[in-house]
């Protein structure tokens, strides 16, 4: 939510928050000077809401190295959480029908603090596969996931990501902010993004977001193969309206029907797994033939 939209969050809310998502999503525990590093904080005031947030248990610390990683409240809390809110399991009959109908890995991401991080993959079944590993982070100006992730991000969260130079892993990666900002309000309006050559050359990412209300973004989805099979302006056509479809019936599991409201229609094959009246499609021709 921008700061337009509602009140702001208190800062020291906001960097609690931070500090947990990013102990969340690392594969180990952090230290005090990779946290600020990460989180564009002082260190003095990483330390200072580490101490406290471990004194209720919401993180521990490592006697030997003095890093820290989520506490037993957080996973207490998790476990009734998880149950209540499992977007992975959710989303999965949604990554096969993509795969199947197609024939490209599918992605499932969340936001985390402006950024996008996979946390599912469906890979194609081809000889060769191009996919992303759950735990990769794309960056967030010259990436579909990470342009969706951007665009609902905070106004403090979309001026860190774009501050200072922005690398360019390959010639076509966009790395223009005022470019990056316009291509933000599109993607709000047509619900859907697309990135070919930015992240590698030869490869193309088109994603669309999924949403609990028209401001808030909860997860990503998105496929993933060679230009080939996925060329520039994927975002109409076929593999849009399926992306969409799919991203569309997820956010309305979630409350919220921003897909329908702009117009846009599910497919038949998304209709049916939405309603629960066809199982998860076994053979790629008899996905396409429900599209």
């Amino acid at each position: 939510m921008t700061d337009s939209e509602g009140p702001a969050p208190l800062d020291s809310v906001a960097l609690i928050a931070n500090l947990l998502d990013e102990l969340g999503a690392a594969s180990g525990p952090l230290g005090v000077t990779e946290l600020s590093r990460l989180l564009g904080q002082t260190k003095a005031r990483v330390h200072r809401n580490l101490t406290s947030l471990r004194q209720f248990g919401f993180v521990d610390q490592e006697q030997k190295s003095e890093k820290y990683r989520l506490g037993w409240k957080l996973f207490h809390l998790g476990e009734r959480a998880g149950v209540q809110f499992n977007i992975r399991a959710i989303a999965a009959p949604y990554l096969h029908l993509l795969r199947s109908c197609t024939g490209q890995s599918a992605l499932l991401s969340i936001p985390l603090n402006g950024e996008a991080l996979v946390i599912d993959a469906v890979d194609n079944e081809s000889s060769v596969s191009i996919t992303v590993k759950p735990g990769n982070r794309p960056l967030a100006h010259c990436s579909a996931q990470g342009r969706i992730a951007l665009s609902y991000a905070s106004a403090a969260q979309r001026a860190r990501l774009l501050n200072g130079v922005l690398a360019k892993p390959t010639p076509a990666s966009m790395s223009d902010v005022g470019a990056i900002q316009e291509r933000m309000a599109l993607i709000r309006s047509q619900l859907i993004e697309e990135a070919p050559d930015e992240v590698l050359t030869g490869i193309n990412a088109v994603a669309a977001p999924i949403l609990r209300s028209p401001d808030e973004l909860i997860g990503i989805v998105s496929i993933v193969g060679s230009v080939q099979h996925l060329p520039a302006q994927s975002t109409t056509g076929e593999i849009s309206s399926l992306l969409r479809g799919c991203a569309a019936a997820l956010s309305e599991q979630f409350g919220c029907s921003i897909y329908a409201d702009h117009g846009f229609e599910m497919p038949k094959a998304v209709r049916q797994l939405a309603s629960g009246k066809s199982s998860r499609p076994s053979q790629e021709s008899q996905s396409r033939q429900n599209l």
